[in-house]
């Protein structure tokens, strides 16, 4: 669930015809004349209409709070509708217990689940209990139902208890609705309780980061990104952008995925409208992009090809772009590995290599490999595989160079390392790192620690300051699950993260932070 807005915002609700009572039974009327007053529409696409509450979350979640009261024990009812369409999880969202914009339990109606999460400024998503395997399909209305008693939860749907928990976090505050990935009406609102008028005005955090890009007009999901300097001081960041996670050509998008950039000359606080760097005839997706100590940029990804009969798609293998004007034009793509996949960026190491780490998505024994090149990327050697010790390693590959030489590569999904004292021509078996971890990306800090972004738990890192032998305890960077993490180095020390949220309608994020000798400081975006 995403803030959008800039500013911090408060709300009033000294306007509200509805008082409060020592214990109220209240049906919201949302057909009355001026209803909308008692509500804060967080998002645009949220609304009032003939006595139903409309929830547009088809591109972007989708928020309402109900201003004039609030409830410690309460139990929230009401209807819920949400149009049927193919794709997007569906969801209807009850909101309890809301202290301000970022900080209250909701349950997460999709498409055959009840999922109750605790939502703080901190972490968006901490599941606390879920049912699955619901019979709630779209198109009908459905009663939901929670309530709050002391430290205990209670979540019901159409009249039929689902679970029953405890948590102590949350006292009390406002109810409210969301709607994501898909279009909802919600009515006929009942609220049970001891209510009373609010304390303080309605607040909506800031965000804890910033946006590289919401919309590169492709379809509306952004993922998968790479950011690296440029040599002339500018930020460049590539990413993925299509209608969905696999993005194949179709009537709304003909040539399926593309991939997409945005630049920055202010050390990612703003950046330019996306514009396309490379679009060809099928799914070009997870792009990476760096730029060698010649001045050449190459730009990596891998593509899809819409299937045959019986078939989704086909795998192309990996590829790359060049550019030698600063991006102003780019070569044809040219393959690199037929059969191995790519998601991390090239890394040049010391003396000139270029090397590339790769992976196979085979359901049996994947495992993790590597390319390289002695020419600046103009030929490109036969992969060298890394022996996954039996392990069925789908590795995402990265590699870092130590300070002695040696390469240290991470592979996915148990994380584990491999590492050669060759220049990559041979690799040990691989050994588990000693906890799990998808999409793994190194960067070497200014003060020389390293740092390893990862997904699971949901967007995280950890460092080390002994070049790889350990490592810190998890750092949770977001509560988003996309990841496909990617570092800078900038110009004052500290490091921009970009990130990806996943889902219908997902962005690209990003936030900064600085290693210190007494752990991780995380720097707001206004600073």
């Amino acid at each position: 669930m995403r803030f959008s807005i800039a500013l911090l915002l408060a709300y009033s609700f000294a306007t509200s015809s509805i008082t409060a009572s020592a214990n109220d039974d209240l049906a919201i009327d949302l057909g009355q004349v001026n209803a909308t007053a008692d509500w804060i529409l967080l998002d645009k696409t949220a609304s009032l209409d003939d006595g139903t509450l409309i929830l547009d979350g088809r591109q972007k979640i989708s928020r309402a709070f109900y201003s004039p009261l609030e409830w410690s024990d309460v139990k929230l009812t009401a209807k819920f509708f949400v149009e049927p369409q193919p794709k997007g999880v569906l969801s209807c969202g009850f909101i309890v217990r809301a202290v301000d914009g970022s900080s209250y339990y909701y349950v997460h109606f999709d498409r055959g689940q009840a999922i109750l999460v605790r939502h703080s400024e901190a972490s968006e998503w901490t599941e606390i209990k879920r049912a699955s395997g619901l019979k709630k399909p779209a198109g009908e209305w459905h009663e939901g139902q929670v309530e709050c008693s002391g430290n205990t939860l209670r979540v019901s749907l159409n009249g039929n208890l689902l679970y029953e928990v405890q948590d102590d976090n949350l006292k009390g505050g406002r109810i409210g609705f969301y709607g994501s990935q898909g279009l909802v009406r919600v009515k006929d609102i009942r609220v049970s309780g001891a209510s009373r008028k609010p304390a303080e005005e309605f607040h909506v955090p800031l965000p804890s980061y910033s946006f590289v890009c919401e919309d590169a007009g492709a379809g509306g999901y952004e993922a998968f990104p790479d950011i690296c300097r440029l040599s002339d001081g500018r930020l460049m960041c590539v990413f993925y952008a299509g209608y969905g996670h696999i993005a194949l050509p179709n009537e709304q998008l003909p040539k399926g995925g593309r991939i997409s950039y945005c630049l920055s000359d202010d050390e990612g606080q703003t950046w330019s409208n996306a514009a396309t760097l490379y679009d060809g005839p099928d799914d070009d997706r997870d792009p990476s992009i760096m730029q060698t100590k010649s001045g050449r940029l190459i730009c990596n990804f891998f593509s899809l090809r819409k299937g045959l009969p019986g078939e989704k798609y086909t795998g192309l293998g990996s590829w790359i772009i060049t550019s030698d004007d600063m991006g102003t034009t780019w070569s044809e793509p040219q393959q690199i590995s037929e059969s191995q996949y790519c998601s991390s960026p090239i890394r040049q190491l010391t003396g000139g290599r270029l090397i590339l780490g790769l992976y196979t998505g085979a359901k049996s024994d994947s495992h993790g490999a590597v390319v390289f090149s002695d020419d600046d990327g103009d030929t490109w050697q036969p992969e060298v595989l890394i022996n996954n010790a039996g392990v069925r390693l789908d590795a995402e590959t990265d590699l870092i160079e130590l300070r002695d030489g040696t390469l240290y590569a991470a592979q996915r999904p148990q994380m584990a390392y491999s590492t050669s004292k060759d220049r990559g021509a041979t690799w040990t078996v691989s050994k588990p790192m000693g906890f799990p971890g998808h999409c793994p990306y190194f960067l070497r800090t200014n003060d020389d620690v390293i740092v390893l972004a990862f997904r699971i738990p949901n967007t995280s890192l950890r460092f080390s300051r002994d070049e790889c032998q350990s490592w810190s305890d998890n750092i949770v960077v977001d509560g988003v699950i996309g990841a496909y993490p990617s570092m800078v180095n900038l110009k004052d020390g500290s490091v921009l993260i970009v990130y990806y949220e996943e889902g219908s309608g997902s962005s690209i994020r990003s936030k900064r932070f600085r290693i210190t000798d007494s752990g991780l400081e995380w720097i707001p975006p206004s600073q």
